[in-house]
C-alpha cells in the first residue's frame, strides 16, 4: 500500500489519497496491463490531488507575474462574518460585554443578510482552538500564554480565516458597503484575498509605530479558506513569538509587551510582512513595499486583490485618506480606532 499526500505549511493533512497496489495476478499475461492501469490511475489521483485541491507555496511561484488568473485552484470567499470580543485582562467572572462594545455588529448583519454571522468570545475562542483542523497542541499553549487580548484576537482571526474563510472585522469597525460589491466584476472569479491599505508614506515621513513605507490594515479582511496567506502568518506569529522570548529568556507568559510589540509580533506590521512575501510569490519582481504605494484602484496581484487606501483607512490623516467628514464612495468600512488591546500593554 502507497500513501500520496500533500501538504501546505504545517497543517494537518489537506489531502490524503490511499492507493493500494495488489502484486498478486492470477494470470501473468495481465500483469504488465494492471501494473500500467495502477500507475495511470495513481498519476490521475495525485494530479488532480496535488494541482487542483491541494495548496502547495511551489505552484504558486510558477503563476505567470502579470495576470488575472487565480493562483490556486479552490474556493472563493464564502458568505461568513466573523467578529471577536474577547474578556479584558483581569476581568471579573461575571464579565459581559455590554451592547455599546458591539455597537456596529448592527450594521454587518444590516448590509449582508445573506451572510452568516459569528461572534466570537472567549467559549467560542475554546471551541475554535479545540476543534479547528489547523490547531494543535503548541498553537494552544501558545494562545493561552499570550498576555495581551488584543494578541490573542489576532491570532484567533488567523487561524479562523485559514480554516473557515469568509470576512474578519473588528468590533470597532462599522460595515458601509455590502461585502457583494467590494470586488470588481472583473475580478470576481479571482480574487481569493482581499486586504486595505492603513498606512502609505508616499512622499511623507515614516510613522514610529507603523511599518517603514506601507502597512496593510487587518481590522477587517476577507479570504477564501486554506489561502497560503494565513499559513504563512501563523507561521511568522509562531516563529515570532518564539525568537523574542528567547531573546529576553522569559516564557511568552511572562512577556510584558509594548504596543509595539503588539504590532510587531501578531499585528498588522507582522501582516504586512506576511502579505509582501506571499505576493513576491506571484509577481517576484515585487522588490519593495514602494512599488505598490499610491494606488488608487483596486489592484490583484495573484489572488489578492489589494484595495486603495479609502477602503478600509479612510477618516485619518495621513496617506492620502479622505479627512474631510465626507464618505467617499470607494469606501467600504470605517474604522473607530477604539483601540482597547493598547490598555493591556506597557510603556517602553
Amino acid at each position: 500500500m502507497y500513501e500520496i499526500c500533500s501538504r501546505a505549511f504545517e497543517p494537518p493533512r489537506l489531502l490524503c489519497t490511499k492507493i493500494v497496489y495488489l502484486t498478486r495476478v492470477r494470470n501473468s499475461r495481465w500483469r504488465p496491463l494492471t501494473l500500467i492501469s495502477a500507475l495511470l490511475v495513481a498519476f490521475g489521483m495525485l494530479y488532480s490531488g496535488l494541482f487542483q485541491k491541494s495548496i502547495a507555496f511551489a505552484n504558486v511561484a510558477r503563476i505567470p507575474t502579470k495576470t488575472y488568473h487565480a493562483a490556486q485552484d479552490g474556493p472563493l470567499i464564502p458568505p461568513k462574518i466573523w467578529q471577536i470580543y474577547l474578556r479584558p485582562a483581569n476581568s471579573s467572572d461575571n464579565f459581559q460585554t455590554e451592547p455599546a462594545q458591539i455597537f456596529d455588529a448592527a450594521s454587518w448583519l444590516a448590509r449582508n443578510p445573506d451572510y452568516s454571522y459569528h461572534l466570537v468570545g472567549d467559549q467560542g475562542a475554546s471551541r475554535v482552538l479545540r476543534r479547528n483542523r489547523l490547531s494543535n497542541h503548541r498553537l494552544r499553549k501558545i494562545y493561552d500564554a499570550l498576555p495581551n487580548v488584543g494578541m490573542k484576537s489576532d491570532l484567533l482571526r488567523y487561524l479562523i480565516l485559514a480554516d473557515e474563510g469568509g470576512v474578519y472585522s473588528d468590533t470597532d469597525v462599522e460595515a458601509l458597503r455590502p461585502i457583494d460589491t467590494w470586488i470588481p466584476a472583473q475580478h470576481t472569479a479571482h480574487a481569493k484575498a482581499v486586504i486595505g491599505i492603513e498606512f502609505d508614506r508616499l512622499n511623507g515621513s515614516n510613522r514610529n509605530d507603523i511599518h517603514e513605507d506601507m502597512q496593510f490594515c487587518q481590522w477587517t479582511i476577507a479570504v477564501a479558506p486554506n489561502h497560503p496567506l494565513l499559513y504563512r502568518m501563523l507561521k511568522s506569529v509562531v516563529s515570532r513569538l518564539d525568537k523574542y522570548s528567547k531573546e529576553r529568556s522569559l516564557t511568552i507568559e511572562e512577556l510584558k509587551v509594548t504596543s509595539w510589540d503588539v504590532l510587531n509580533l501578531t499585528g498588522p506590521s507582522a501582516w504586512t510582512d506576511a502579505i509582501f512575501e506571499q505576493l513576491r510569490t506571484y509577481q517576484p519582481n515585487l522588490t519593495s513595499l514602494r512599488n505598490l504605494t499610491g494606488l488608487t484602484t483596486p489592484t490583484l496581484i495573484g489572488d489578492i486583490l489589494i484595495l486603495p487606501i479609502d477602503a478600509f483607512g479612510m477618516g485619518q490623516g495621513h496617506s492620502n485618506s479622505t479627512n474631510d467628514g465626507s464618505t467617499p464612495n470607494n469606501a467600504l468600512v470605517r474604522h473607530k480606532f477604539h483601540g482597547s488591546w493598547r490598555k493591556e500593554t506597557y510603556s517602553a
